[in-house]
C-alpha cells in the first residue's frame, strides 16, 4: 500500500470513489465525470513539471482507497511570484483508513516546494486534520455573506433543508403560489428593503480581455493577489460554464453614464434556486452600486437569493445592501512557511475570491 502519483488509467476509480464516497451516491459515477478529472488534473493551463502532481493511495491488488486533487496557482506577494498549492477533491474509502490514507496522502502533498498550501473548500472534519498538520483557518477568508431577493421563497429554502427529500419537495409545492404573491407585493412597496429597484449603471457581458483590465486595475492596493493570463482564464471561465449542476455562469462588467468602468461580478444563477456569487470587485466607493446592479440582475434572472464570500475590506458596504453574515462551511485553510503571507492573509490583505482557488473546480452541488 502506497502514495503515488495519478495516472490516467486511475480515473475510473478515482471518479467512483469520488461519486459514492464524497457525493454519497449510489452506483458507478456519471459518463462526465472521468473526462471532468482528465481536463483538470492532466490538461490545466497551471500544469508545472516540478510540483507534486495529484495523489492517489492505492491498496491491496492495486485498488484505488484514497485520491487528493492538486492545483498549482500563480499568486504574487507585494510584486514577487509565489505558487500556491490548493488541495481539493480530498477523498479516501472509510474501509481504508485504518491505514492512515488520509495522513499520507498529505504527508506527500505537504512535501511539495510551494510557498503555501491551502483549500478554499474544507468541511468540518477535513479542517480538523489539516489543523493538526499545522493548518490555520484564515477568519478574513471566511466570512460568507447572504442576500434574500424573494424572501418568503428563501425561507421556504431554508426550512426545507433541514427535512426529507420527499417531505420537502411538499412543502415547496404547497408554499409556492403563497410565496409567489408576498414576494411580488415586497418588490413593489416603496418602504420594503426587498423592492425592485433597477440601477442607474449599465452592464454588459464580461470577457476575458475586459476582466484582466479590471483585475490590474482594482487590485493595486492588496499585498498578495492571484495572476493571470488570457490563455489561463479563458481556459478558468469556460471550464466553470461547463459546471450545469451550479447554473448559469454570468459574467458581467458595469460602467456608468460615460462608459467608464466601475466594477463587475461573476455568479452562478438558476431559477428559483439561489445563485453563488464568485467574484465582486471595483471602485470601493461604487461597491453599494456594484451590489445593486447584482441584486436586480439576479432578481431578473429569478434567483431567490444570493450567497458568496465576502471581501472583509466590503464588509460594510455589504450590510447597508441588506446582507447577513454567517461562518457557513466550506472552510479556507492554510500553511506557509512565510509568515509574511499568513499575516496577509490573516488581516484582509489579499483580494481573493471563490475564482482562485479550487471551489470553482468542482463539479458542483
Amino acid at each position: 500500500m502506497a502514495v503515488r502519483p495519478l495516472a490516467e488509467a486511475d480515473l475510473p476509480q478515482v471518479a467512483d470513489l469520488y461519486w459514492k464516497f464524497m457525493r454519497r451516491q449510489e452506483g458507478s459515477a456519471p459518463p462526465g465525470l472521468q473526462p471532468f478529472f482528465r481536463e483538470l488534473y492532466f490538461t490545466n493551463p497551471w500544469l508545472d513539471g516540478g510540483a507534486i502532481p495529484s495523489l492517489v493511495y492505492e491498496g491491496k491488488e492495486g485498488k484505488i482507497v484514497g485520491f487528493l486533487g492538486v492545483i498549482v496557482r500563480k499568486m504574487s506577494v507585494c510584486g514577487q511570484p509565489i505558487r500556491v498549492a490548493f488541495g481539493g477533491n480530498f477523498v479516501v474509502d472509510p474501509r481504508a483508513r485504518n491505514t492512515l490514507a488520509a495522513q499520507r496522502l498529505l504527508g506527500t502533498y505537504m512535501g511539495g516546494n510551494y510557498d503555501a498550501w491551502q483549500t478554499d473548500s474544507a468541511n468540518d472534519l477535513s479542517r480538523k486534520l489539516l489543523e493538526s498538520l499545522g493548518f490555520r483557518t484564515v477568519p478574513a477568508l471566511n466570512v460568507h455573506w447572504g442576500r434574500p431577493l424573494r424572501l418568503s421563497h428563501y425561507g421556504v429554502y431554508s426550512v426545507s433543508r433541514a427535512m426529507g427529500p420527499v417531505v420537502s419537495a411538499s412543502f415547496k409545492f404547497a408554499a409556492k403560489p403563497f410565496c409567489a404573491v408576498a414576494d411580488s407585493l415586497a418588490a413593489r412597496l416603496s418602504f420594503s428593503p426587498f423592492r425592485r429597484t433597477k440601477s442607474p449603471l449599465h452592464g454588459a457581458e464580461l470577457d476575458v480581455e475586459t476582466l484582466l483590465q479590471c483585475l490590474d486595475e482594482f487590485r493595486k492596493d492588496y499585498s498578495l493577489r492571484p495572476e493571470y493570463d488570457a490563455h489561463s482564464l479563458e481556459w478558468l471561465l469556460s471550464f466553470m460554464a461547463r459546471s450545469p449542476a451550479r447554473g448559469v455562469l454570468r459574467k458581467v462588467v458595469v460602467r456608468d453614464d460615460s462608459q467608464k468602468i466601475v466594477g463587475w461580478y461573476i455568479y452562478y444563477v438558476k431559477r428559483g434556486a439561489v445563485g453563488e456569487v464568485v467574484q465582486i470587485g471595483g471602485e470601493p466607493k461604487l461597491t453599494k452600486e456594484v451590489l445593486g446592479h447584482l441584486f436586480y440582475d439576479a432578481w431578473e434572472q429569478q434567483a431567490i437569493a444570493l450567497h458568496g464570500v465576502v471581501d472583509m475590506r466590503r464588509v460594510p458596504q455589504f450590510s447597508d445592501k441588506g446582507c447577513f453574515f454567517t461562518c457557513r462551511g466550506g472552510w479556507t485553510v492554510t500553511r506557509s512557511r512565510q509568515p509574511e503571507v499568513l499575516a496577509i492573509l490573516e488581516r484582509g490583505d489579499a483580494f481573493l475570491s471563490r475564482l482562485d482557488g479550487e471551489w470553482c473546480l468542482e463539479p458542483g452541488d
